[in-house]
């Protein structure tokens, strides 16, 4: 097997991605490898700051009646957001994004560990991979959200998504 020089965590703050950071933490250290952390942030364009009350053509999944076109689920159309809304939400996701980097650097300055921190945007399993390429990963490692039952036939888990899109090995932390 060939030396894994290059480590990369998926964190994103939960307990889950925090066993994932501390494993990917001593992996590197005992294998002398870099370490990179990576958090993608997945913005709901259609519902992120929309009150649902007002707009209830924007909930997350509409249906025809039954017995019309079969319960197809309709995409909403984007409505334009006025630049207050825009300045208000860029300003929520800014202070969760520097929260969520001060944490991964927290966890690291704790163990005396030299990683680099990444955000990136879009759908998390997806970006994980896209990441690990792009820099040259050797490891992907991942936290395990104890998913079941219909939830995960339905949404599947990112861990496993991950799993299946990585050409490299992935390590699912438990």
């Amino acid at each position: 097997m060939n030396s894994l020089k290059h480590v990369v965590v998926a964190f994103d703050g939960t307990d889950d991605s925090k066993e994932a950071l501390e494993l990917g933490i001593r992996m590197s250290k005992k294998m002398d490898s870099n370490l990179s952390v990576i958090y993608i942030h997945k913005e709901n364009l259609f519902t992120e700051g929309v009150d649902q009350a007002s707009t209830p053509l924007l909930s997350p999944v509409h249906s025809y009646p039954v017995g019309g076109v079969g319960n197809i689920p309709v995409v909403p159309i984007p409505q334009e957001h006025s630049s207050d809304r825009e300045t208000v939400l860029n300003e929520k996701n800014s202070k969760q994004i520097m929260a969520l980097e001060n944490e991964a650097k927290q966890i690291l300055d704790r163990h005396h560990v030299q990683a680099d921190v990444a955000v990136s945007y879009g759908e998390p399993s997806e970006g994980i991979v896209t990441y690990a390429k792009e820099n040259n990963g050797d490891l992907i490692v991942v936290g395990s959200r104890d998913m079941s039952g219909l939830k995960k036939l339905i949404f599947g888990s990112v861990s496993e998504k991950v799993s299946q899109r990585a050409s490299i090995p992935v390590l699912i932390a438990k």
